[in-house]
């Protein structure tokens, strides 16, 4: 077939011993020779959320379809609750309540020779720590003044103690050691997969072309099977939950790679609002994500619906009366605009953009469906990687992992393999099936880091 567009090659026709790579719109649609080509942008792209976070997120690949990694845990947690008090005259001995508990209870954050600090701001000196008893370890607090012993009037059950700093004599020697505490996450690759055949009549509807040396065709409905293939991938990456025990009709087994918006639900963070979103909620954002050692910048997907009550909310609260906000662009002094693109609050930014993935009313925004009213906020910036084998370096809070997918480099593109068969597929028949089916296959996985980073804001049933 000859091409029409100037600068790709004319080729001699489809061959049996050829290898063509095939191509869609994910493949070449920000290519010039595509756009003068084709002259389509993939529909599906509009709606995937991980290219509104592709800046902000990574690619790694994994060998093993179950996989895991480390992450550090909270360094600087100084704060645990009293849940026990003995007095003991000139000190006392105060119990950690069992959430101030790592590792089965054997580990804790206090240390002999740290200062603590109680709600009435009184201070007191450690001496001895005891870890005999899991989760129930103790701590003998000492006044720092010995003429006002004033330890058990401050150490109140239920309230909270802060182990903030240290003192040590003239020619110390070493404090107690703490292991860093990391976190094993695991989670799993998912096989994802679709498939067409190619009729007859479409197999004459091709364009075929030259590229970096290699021949390839573009078939007729090759890009609708992969607009199902992406947001298959994308879907299944962003709301399935964690799977256990599944199998398919056949009994074999079946796994789900657990999506952003699960994981955040059972280890980040979550948050209700009633009627319409406004900057209360905001403060309540904040003071949760405060809470949880969060970044303070943010990047949040939304809902149609939750960025129009954003916007109602800003218009309700003008009306009554000139609160000197401005409706026009932004300027330093001021980052908050009709379209709530940005909110800056007490050094919290957050950049709201619209998912569209959660409005379609053919997939997340159907009727009924809870997204079109959900913001996700996600952490920008990166996190360190403490893989025991890894550098130590820092990455971002969200990646992609995928393993190999395997075939012919015409066939391979790295993250997904697109194949085909029949008696019928150019380059040669591969059964003696009388048509031509075009494959694509892909392993993929979602890792979330530091999801205590994370929250999910809901609207209330």
């Amino acid at each position: 077939m000859s091409s029409q567009v100037a600068g790709i090659a004319q080729t001699t026709g489809r061959g049996s011993n050829e290898n063509y790579t095939l191509v869609s719109g994910y493949d070449i649609y920000d290519r010039d020779f595509y756009k003068r080509l084709i002259k389509k942008v993939p529909r599906a792209s509009a709606l995937q959320w991980m290219r509104n976070i592709s800046g902000y997120m990574n690619k790694r690949t994994a060998i093993r379809h179950e996989y895991y990694f480390h992450e550090e845990g909270q360094w600087f947690s100084t704060v645990c609750t009293i849940a026990n008090v003995v007095d003991n005259t000139t000190y006392a001995t105060i119990t950690l309540s069992t959430a101030d508990h790592d590792n089965s209870g054997k580990d804790s954050y206090p240390v002999v020779g740290q200062t603590v600090l109680f709600e009435n701001e009184t201070v007191g000196y450690v001496k001895v720590v005891t870890r005999s008893v899991d989760n129930a370890h103790t701590v003998d607090v000492y006044p720092v003044d010995t003429t006002n012993v004033n330890i058990v009037a401050a150490a109140v059950v239920g309230s909270k103690m802060s182990f903030y700093s240290n003192a040590q004599k003239e020619k110390s020697t070493s404090t107690q050691a703490r292991v860093p505490k990391t976190t094993k996450t695991t989670n799993y690759i998912q096989t994802f997969r679709d498939s067409y055949e190619v009729t007859d009549h479409a197999m004459q509807n091709h364009t075929e072309f030259e590229y970096k040396g290699q021949t390839a065709l573009h078939v007729k409905g090759i890009d609708e099977m992969m607009d199902r293939f992406a947001m298959a991938e994308e879907l299944g990456l962003l709301v399935n939950p964690a799977s256990s025990g599944l199998t398919d009709a056949s009994s074999n087994a079946i796994r789900l790679a657990k999506g952003l918006i699960p994981q955040i639900t059972d280890s980040g963070n979550t948050l209700e609002y009633f009627g319409t979103p406004d900057m209360s909620t905001i403060d309540d954002i904040i003071l949760v994500l405060n809470n949880a050692y969060g970044e303070h910048e943010y990047m949040v997907g939304q809902g149609i619906q939750l960025g129009l009550g954003w916007k109602n909310w800003l218009i309700d609260f003008n009306s009554s009366a000139d609160k000197g906000i401005s409706f026009g662009s932004m300027s330093k002094e001021q980052s908050l605009n009709l379209n709530f693109t940005t909110i800056n609050v007490n050094g919290y930014v957050m950049h709201m953009q619209d998912w569209a993935v959660f409005g379609h009313p053919d997939s997340l925004g159907a009727q009924g469906m809870p997204y079109k009213d959900m913001g996700v906020f996600i952490p920008m910036g990166q996190t360190k990687n403490v893989e025991p084998n890894g550098d130590g370096g820092y990455e971002p809070y969200i990646q992609l992992v995928y393993t190999d997918p395997g075939g012919a480099p015409h066939q391979n593109k790295g993250d997904h393999a697109v194949w085909s068969t029949g008696s019928l597929a150019p380059g040669g028949a591969t059964d003696d099936g009388a048509y031509w089916r075009i494959h694509v296959i892909s392993y993929k996985g979602l890792e979330v880091r530091c999801r205590n980073k994370f929250l999910i804001l809901r609207k209330a049933a």
